[in-house]
Formats: C-alpha cells, sequence, structure tokens
C-alpha cells in the first residue's frame, strides 16, 4: 500500500508535462535517441543498441531480430534542463512514445499523434529529409501536432547539418524552420553544438560511459556562421512574432544584447503556435546532442494546458446514448483534473489472459475502482489496474489523471478509438482514422486442430491493429488477411508462430482491391416471410451514392422518419449494410468511397422485427449497386527511389515499364530523387529488382497514396 500511495502523491503539476511522440524515417535513429534519453534521464543505467538488439523500446523479439521498430512503445522520464537564468529550472515529466518508422507500420504513427501533445522529428543527416520523413510530418499536421527537428547522425561521413536544413525548408510545407544550434566540427571530427539561443557551446569528450558535455565559449572556427545563424535566427522568429519584435527593437536602441530568456520565450510561442518549428542537431549514438535535445523538449513543447481542450460531441439526453451523433451536440473538456474525466484508448495489446488498453487521459481523475462509461459501446466499465509504462514493464499506480498516458488492465469491451469517460457526464470524442489494407494473402492451419486456435489468433491481432483485417471467403471459405504491405503481413504469420503457436500456411501476397459505385441508384426492398407461424416483416429504401475518402470505407446515414424507422433498429440497418459491402460485385470486393443513405422503410408495428430490417436492407443494398454499377480499384503507391545519377535511366525505363506516373524529379547531390505514382500491383519483389538494377545503391521507397479504377484487361481473372 505504501508504494500505491507514493505514487498517487508524485502527480506533477499540467504545466511540467509532455507527452511527446518521436516520430522519423526508418533508420534515422529514433530508437537510439530514445534509448540515450533514457539513460541520461536515469531511468536506463546501460544503453542499449539496435545492432545489439538489447533497447528498451524495442522489447519484442521480432523487433531485435530485425533491427527495426514493429510496435510503439511508451516510456516515461524525468529531466531537469540546464539553467537558462539565475532562477533555478523545475523538473519536468515527459512521456514519450517511440514508433515505427517502417510505412507498413504507420498505424502505430497515426494513433501515437493523435493523442500526443507534441513530437521531435528526427532526420538523418546524410540523408535528409526523406519519403517517410514527409508522411509522418503530414501526419502530425493532421493532428495539429507542434514539434521540433533534431538532426541526427552528424558524426556520419558525408552528413552536412546545413544541407538538411535547408532540405527541411524546402520539402516539408506549412512552417517556418529555423536553426536553434549549428554543429561544431563535421563527420568524424563532430563534437558539439553551439546553442544560438545563449551563444555558448556545447562539447562532448569521447568517454565509456560517456561524460557529461561541458558548456563553454563558442570556438573560434565557428564563431562567424554561429554569428550568421544566430541572426538569422532572430529575423526568422521575430517575422512570426510581434512581442519579440517588439523587444529586440527595444534592445537596439538601447544598446544591448536581446536576453536569451526573451529569445526562448518568443520561440515556445512560435512552436506552439505551429507556425515554426526548431531545428537541432547532434549524434545520438555517439552520444552527443541529447541532453540539449531534452533541454529543447522541456522548453518548446507544450504541456497539456498549451493544448486547447479536447473536442468531442455530448448528448442531449442521458437516455439517448444510442441515438444517431449528429443530433448530439458539440462538447469539450478542458485538460483540468477538475473537470469530468475523459479518455481515450488508442491502442490494445491482447494477450491470452487479459488485454492491456493504452488511454490518453484529457481530464479529470479516475481510480481503478471508479465505474465509467464506454461512449462507443453503451457500457459501463472499470478500469481495473492502472499503470504507467515502460515499455513491456509496468508500474501499478492508483489513479490517472488529465495529461496522463497510461495502461490499464481489467476493460471488457473497450477498444481502439472508444471514448471513456464520466458516466454522469458523457461525451464522444473524435474517432482515429486509419488507412485502408492494400496487400491480401491467404492463410489456414497446416492441421485441423489449429483452426479456432487460428481464427482466436487472428481476431486477436485484428483487434489490436486496425489496418490489419481478417475476412473468410464465402464461396471458398478461405481466410484472408489483409494489411498494409508485405513486411507487415510477414510480421502477423511470424506472430502466428512465434506468438500465438500456431503453424499456419499463407499464400502469396497479392493486392486488396476495392469497388466502389459507378453513379448513384436507389433501391426499396420488402422482407416479408413467416417462421414458425410468426411474420416477419420490414421493407428499407435507400440510395448509394460515390463519395470521395468516406469515413471507413462507407458512410452509412439514415435520415429515414423515426414512424417508418424506429431509431432502435438503426444499430441492426447499419450492421447489415456494413456486413453487406464487405463483399460486393462479382469478385467479392470491399466496397469504399460509397455513401447509403436509409431514406424510409415501413414495419409492423405489431411484430417489431430487427432480423428483417436486417435483411431488408443488405437486399436493397445489393439491388441499388446493381443499378448504379460498380468500378473495380487497385491501390496507387506513391515510390520515392534515390539512385546514383549513372543508374537513373535504367530505374526511369523500368518503372515505365510498371505503369507508373513520375511526380518529381529532383537532383540532390550527386543521385537523383525520383516520386512517382504507381500500382501496387506492379511492385511486387521491386526491391530486389531495383537493387540489381543498380548494383545495391538505389534506395526505393513505398507508401500508400489513393485507389484507382483498374484499366480493362489489368486486373487477373478470378482463378489467377
Amino acid at each position: 500500500m505504501a508504494k500505491k500511495k507514493a505514487a498517487k502523491a508524485q502527480r506533477y503539476p499540467l504545466e511540467r508535462v509532455r507527452n511527446i511522440g518521436i516520430v522519423a524515417h526508418i533508420d534515422a535513429g529514433k530508437t537510439t535517441t530514445t534509448e540515450q534519453i533514457l539513460y541520461y534521464t536515469g531511468k536506463e543505467h546501460r544503453i542499449g543498441t539496435v545492432d545489439a538488439g538489447n533497447t528498451t523500446t524495442d522489447y519484442e523479439q521480432l523487433e531485435q531480430e530485425k533491427g527495426i521498430t514493429i510496435v510503439s512503445a511508451a516510456v516515461t522520464v524525468h529531466w531537469t534542463p540546464a539553467p537558462l537564468t539565475e532562477e533555478p529550472p523545475e523538473e519536468v515529466r515527459i512521456n514519450i512514445i517511440d514508433t515505427p518508422g517502417h510505412i507498413d507500420f504507420t498505424a502505430e504513427v497515426e494513433r501515437s499523434l493523435s493523442v500526443l501533445d507534441g513530437a521531435v522529428a528526427i532526420f538523418c543527416g546524410v540523408a535528409g529529409v526523406q519519403a517517410q520523413s514527409e508522411t509522418v510530418w503530414r501526419q502530425a499536421n493532421t493532428y495539429a501536432v507542434p514539434r521540433i527537428a533534431y538532426v541526427n547522425k552528424l558524426d556520419r561521413s558525408g552528413a552536412n547539418f546545413f544541407e538538411v536544413l535547408q532540405d527541411i525548408e524546402d520539402r516539408l510545407e506549412g512552417m517556418t524552420p529555423f536553426a536553434v544550434q549549428v554543429p561544431v566540427g563535421e563527420e568524424k571530427e563532430f563534437r558539439g553544438v553551439v546553442d544560438l539561443v545563449r551563444m555558448k557551446a556545447w562539447l562532448w569528450e569521447e568517454g565509456d560511459p560517456p561524460p557529461e558535455p561541458t558548456l563553454t565559449e563558442i570556438p573560434a572556427e565557428v564563431a562567424e556562421e554561429a554569428a550568421l545563424y544566430r541572426e538569422e535566427l532572430i529575423d526568422r522568429v521575430t517575422a512570426l512574432d510581434d512581442a519579440l519584435a517588439n523587444e529586440y527593437l527595444e534592445a537596439q536602441e538601447e544598446g544591448r544584447e536581446l536576453a536569451p530568456a526573451a529569445l526562448r520565450a518568443a520561440i515556445r510561442r512560435v512552436t506552439l503556435a505551429r507556425t515554426g518549428f526548431p531545428v537541432l542537431c547532434g549524434s545520438s549514438f555517439r552520444h552527443k546532442g541529447v541532453q540539449p535535445l531534452l533541454d529543447a523538449v522541456a522548453a518548446y513543447l507544450p504541456s497539456p494546458l498549451d493544448r486547447p481542450p479536447v473536442k468531442g460531441r455530448v448528448p442531449r439526453s442521458k437516455r439517448k446514448l444510442d441515438t444517431e451523433l449528429d443530433a448530439w451536440d458539440e462538447g469539450e473538456r478542458p485538460p483540468s483534473e477538475k473537470a469530468p474525466f475523459c479518455a481515450l484508448a488508442f491502442k490494445t495489446v491482447s494477450s491470452k489472459t487479459s488485454d492491456l488498453v493504452y488511454l490518453r487521459v484529457y481530464s479529470g481523475l479516475v481510480t481503478g475502482s471508479d465505474q465509467i462509461l464506454n461512449v462507443n459501446k453503451g457500457k459501463k466499465e472499470r478500469l481495473g489496474q492502472i499503470h504507467i509504462l515502460h515499455a513491456n514493464r509496468k508500474e501499478r499506480v492508483e489513479v490517472a489523471g488529465a495529461g496522463d498516458i497510461v495502461g490499464v488492465v481489467g476493460l471488457r469491451y473497450t477498444v481502439t478509438g472508444d471514448t471513456l469517460c464520466a458516466a454522469d457526464k458523457p461525451i464522444r470524442l473524435g474517432s482515429i482514422h486509419f488507412p485502408v489494407p492494400v496487400v491480401s494473402m491467404s492463410v489456414e492451419p497446416r492441421s485441423s486442430g489449429d483452426k479456432d486456435k487460428l481464427a482466436d489468433a487472428l481476431a486477436c491481432m485484428a483487434k489490436d491493429d486496425p489496418t490489419f483485417t481478417v475476412h473468410v471467403d464465402k464461396e471458398t471459405n478461405q481466410t484472408l488477411i489483409s494489411g498494409m504491405g508485405e513486411l507487415h503481413l510477414e510480421i502477423i504469420a511470424e506472430k502466428l508462430r512465434r506468438d500465438w503457436k500456431v503453424e499456419a500456411k499463407v499464400g502469396k501476397p497479392r493486392v486488396s482491391y476495392k469497388a466502389t459505385v459507378r453513379g448513384t441508384a436507389e433501391a426499396r426492398h420488402v422482407h416479408d416471410v413467416e417462421i414458425g407461424g410468426k411474420r416477419r416483416y420490414a421493407e428499407v429504401r435507400l440510395r448509394v451514392e460515390r463519395m470521395e475518402k468516406a469515413p471507413g470505407g462507407v458512410l452509412v446515414d439514415i435520415v429515414a422518419p423515426p414512424e417508418e424507422i424506429p431509431p432502435e433498429f438503426h444499430g441492426a440497418i447499419e450492421d447489415a449494410i456494413r456486413s453487406r459491402a464487405y463483399s460486393v460485385g462479382d469478385w467479392g470486393d470491399p466496397l469504399i468511397d460509397t455513401k447509403v443513405t436509409v431514406t424510409g422503410g415501413a414495419h409492423d408495428p405489431q411484430e417489431r422485427d430487427e432480423g428483417a430490417f436486417a435483411a431488408a436492407a443488405s437486399r436493397a443494398l445489393e439491388e441499388a449497386l446493381a443499378a448504379a454499377g460498380l468500378a473495380s480499384l487497385e491501390p496507387i503507391m506513391t515510390l520515392t527511389v534515390d539512385v546514383p545519377e549513372e543508374f537513373y535511366g535504367n530505374i526511369v525505363q523500368d518503372l515505365q515499364g510498371r505503369r507508373a506516373r513520375v511526380l518529381s524529379d529532383t537532383v540532390i547531390k550527386d543521385s537523383r530523387r525520383i516520386v512517382a505514382a504507381v500500382p501496387l500491383a506492379e511492385m511486387f519483389g521491386y526491391a530486389s529488382d531495383v537493387r540489381s538494377k543498380s548494383q545495391g545503391r538505389a534506395t526505393p521507397s513505398l507508401e500508400p497514396r489513393d485507389y484507382a479504377e483498374v484499366p480493362e484487361g489489368k486486373r487477373p481473372k478470378l482463378w489467377d
């Protein structure tokens, strides 16, 4: 009990809390930087490495073997920044989520950014802005996340901070970058950074364990460069912050230097406003630059109090939680422990004994024994055990409150995207939207005894991963699994064997085609049968039409008058429509980019039957789709290839044979960066093909772009 009381007593004021994510292209140094942070904050007493497979946040065996991050991991650290003025700084608590860099695991980045207050975007000092760098940047823009940039690996041959800084400005739109540091030394001679805010240098000596950096005067060899970038820093920040512009003018008139504290405060305001962002530099693997990065997290990234109240919808009546959300009013919860409790479930980890649910708490306080409401399910829940997470280790606490990221064990109904809140003050937050899977393959158990185990394992993995789906073909009875790429499904298949002890046979990856309507059509279906002497009667009228980027693929809008279709049958009708939409047309493809509007219906008031409404809705949808006509869609990918100039012709010629459409062609140093839109069907095995055409020197990267209609004759036959 003493331990629980201590955990409860150590709650931090919200202004001293930072909830951040570390995001980047694969192999830019996210996990290495996180490992260094854990060491310097005293959370770990050794520094793990990706190569050795002993890092804290890459704790899964597959991550350690492959040297990549597959699942996001949460850790909590505490840090006291270096003083900038005579007033001693206060310790901050930093909740960190280390995210994957591979595009196949983009769901982990998506759900992490949806609940974080700030982010550190890491860039390779050699490669600069890479394909996934741009993807995670756009994701951060979607969720309006303030961020700072960190140019890593400056000890590498070919590293150039200033070229990467220019690359960031050229390729990442929406905000103004400004360097708050410049490096001291280049490549293997890199030994420190100049802090342009305080105009001092942080220098590191070599050592194992690495010694603390020394704050000293700026070395003569970089003094002129530091003065130029200090001037540019002030110019850029004053252009974005009127208060600093006025302060700077006053300082010039009075013949004094601009106070570092005033400049730092302005950088913070600009960062929080998302009009600009500071750029730092270092070499995490060589233990250089991490402490000033932590100082910057504390100084520039927001606390929960700096973020706007989380918005959602509140019911007009406590008795009508199951009515359409359009009938709810807009609501919000401020980041305060005094406000009603409100949290969003953003991740689940299933196991054979119990599920771990990750929560971001936006407001209020809650204990494990408190009864709360899952608004999405309309179910009462108790949190059970509450834990502060440290990768795969957990520290149990009594209370969770505003600003916390915690894991809970004991929830029965909650899945990713559900809102948990005070039962007497319900609010429903916006759900997290995930991309549609683009690659499928068949899977079947090697023995009949594994059939149920396989189904259970796939169901659990689909529950935990919103970009992984499972579907049983009704005609062939074949189980198809779908995901974001070949690596994604390879990891799923390997987890079946290792984690779930299921031996399964898997087919070759193939394209996950979709369908959409060509036009608009209406249909009416009457379900009128007698079963066991009881009449089952319902009529449903609906309309289908094209709707680009429909939420969830298909938007179901029930506008029928309540006397024709009572609200208590809306759920059954929507479920029936979504179930039927999962497999449509001759190909049995999932329906996307479609709006289904239920306009009316009828029923027998004496024989109200949910099943009759579901059957009528399903058949009405079939008839409407047949009338509207269906188009077959294939996934289009954005391909980025960095290729040396001498192999450029080979790569372009190869792309022309893959139905690629080149979007841009940029010269970067002695290489070319080709960005093209290309059908996924043409890209299986491309990584090995492009390397053979470039002697292993071309680097490709794929990410989902869109869906487009399949040209005549380009879709494989049903029996292929």
